[in-house]
């Protein structure tokens, strides 16, 4: 669950992670989560920098614990996907949240802008695209009808976003 890609393992070094990392986590963190995991390997750690990345800007990430953000989209993707999803980190200098839900599957929201997107189906897949810079998948909820995609507003019917019936499918 909490694979690395090779891709990334230097940059998780610089920040002073190392294979075998084992930190406590609060009590409040739900142990049978893959948020668990997450906490208990990187908890604490500020991963990676801002600047240019492959695709776009690459994002720091400060892995932390905090139980519930109150993001409405959120909610509405747990009870659509019928999972439970839990906020491991802060990133892109705190600008965006990045929750995990039960199969391991990452979401980014940014508080400021409509929408949310989909990192990746697995946590290093999330954490390369973060970290590297590439392009993560925009995500429109039913709730909404537009989503803030790299500068771009998205509306729906675009080719380009992603449905939450495109998630369970593929």
């Amino acid at each position: 669950m909490t694979t690395l890609p090779t891709a990334v393992l230097p940059i998780f070094a610089a920040a002073g992670w190392s294979t075998g990392r084992n930190v406590p986590v609060s009590p409040a963190v739900p142990a049978s989560h893959p948020v668990a995991a997450i906490l208990s390997g990187f908890g604490g750690l500020n991963v990676g920098k801002l600047g240019p990345g492959l695709e776009c800007a690459r994002s720091d990430v400060l892995f932390c614990w905090s139980p519930d953000e109150g993001y409405q989209e959120i909610f509405e993707i747990g009870d659509l996907l019928q999972t439970e999803l839990a906020c491991f980190a802060c990133a892109h200098n705190g600008h965006e949240s990045l929750y995990i839900d039960r199969e391991g599957r990452v979401f980014a929201v940014f508080p400021d802008m409509p929408g949310i997107s989909f990192m990746g189906h697995t946590f290093g897949e999330a954490m390369e695209r973060s970290l590297l810079g590439r392009k993560a998948s925009p995500l429109l909820l039913p709730s909404h009808d537009k989503v803030s995609w790299y500068g771009e507003i998205l509306t729906r019917g675009d080719p380009q976003i992603l449905s939450i019936e495109d998630l369970t499918t593929g």
